[in-house]
């Protein structure tokens, strides 16, 4: 599905631009997977598609996944035993309270920002949604690249949740050439190793509102 998203962007975008593979690493050169990067300025449709948040194993599946604003999304629990998800985000508060299966109407996520997501059973279970303002935004696969339609000149923001600001902040990036190129972020240390309590999770207003 984020494959037919990410064809519907591409079509909309001028025919004049090229795709360009962007890497995106860490402070100690490794990939940075579940980077999501935006394409300044340039307006997508919100897409018609239901995007999905599965619950598997215990995890929210996938951890980050990129919407636009408008969109639905729907929360199947694909485990034999009971999840709770919430979110207390200022984009899109909302409960759905001990289930299993698929009978769960999706959910409208009508405001840009970050939406962190939680379970009441189990403290571990985090994942994010990222409402994309309707602008061009794509995720870095695990080897942390990403391909997408811009040129020198351009400016492209970078999220991760791992970024040492908080889950607030992104970096601003300007494209400086026509070529693939390598984007370095400075990052806490990797996802097993994280204590999400202390972090902030006000996400940046300035960057999400119109």
């Amino acid at each position: 599905m984020r494959h037919l998203f990410a064809l519907v962007f591409f079509l909309s975008m001028p025919s004049a631009w090229a795709e360009m593979t962007l890497t995106v690493l860490d402070q100690d050169n490794l990939p940075v997977p579940d980077a999501v990067v935006i394409v300044s300025n340039h307006e997508v449709s919100t897409p018609s598609a239901v995007a999905v948040m599965d619950q598997i194993d215990e995890s929210f599946v996938p951890r980050v996944l990129v919407v636009q604003k408008g969109q639905y999304v729907s929360f199947p629990n694909s485990d034999d035993i009971r999840h709770h998800v919430y979110s207390f985000s200022q984009p899109k508060t909302f409960e759905i309270k001990l289930y299993k299966g698929t009978e769960i109407a999706p959910i409208l996520f009508d405001k840009a920002g970050l939406v962190v997501l939680g379970c009441n059973i189990h403290d571990d279970m985090i994942g994010y949604i990222l409402v994309a303002d309707n602008t061009f935004a794509l995720k870095t696969g695990k080897d942390g690249k990403v391909r997408l339609p811009v040129k020198k000149g351009d400016t492209v923001s970078l999220w991760s949740e791992r970024l040492i600001d908080g889950l607030g902040s992104m970096k601003t990036v300007n494209i400086k050439s026509d070529v693939e190129q390598t984007l370095s972020l400075g990052l806490l240390p990797p996802i097993e190793a994280m204590d999400h309590s202390s972090m902030n999770t006000g996400f940046g207003k300035k960057k999400w509102s119109k």
